[in-house]
């Protein structure tokens, strides 16, 4: 807290959802020895990310005293 009822906060998240590979798309020539090449290729993507989020937060005072659980 800054004031008396204003916060500030900043967060970062990093997911990783992991990778997948998928064989390219045969095209054109059917030759055996292009038909090899195109099994053998493969494309690769990465599903991953970084966020950022600021916020500011004001806290409102009912004049309402917070609920203590007694054991």
């Amino acid at each position: 807290m800054f004031w008396p009822q204003w916060s500030a906060k900043v967060e970062y998240l990093y997911f990783d959802l992991g990778a997948a590979s998928y064989p390219v798309a045969v095209t054109g020539d059917w030759q055996v020895t292009n038909l090899l090449a195109a099994n053998a290729t493969q494309a690769r993507a990465r599903f991953d990310g970084h966020v950022v989020r600021v916020g500011l937060n004001y806290h409102l005072n009912w004049g309402v005293a917070p609920i203590v659980a007694k054991y």
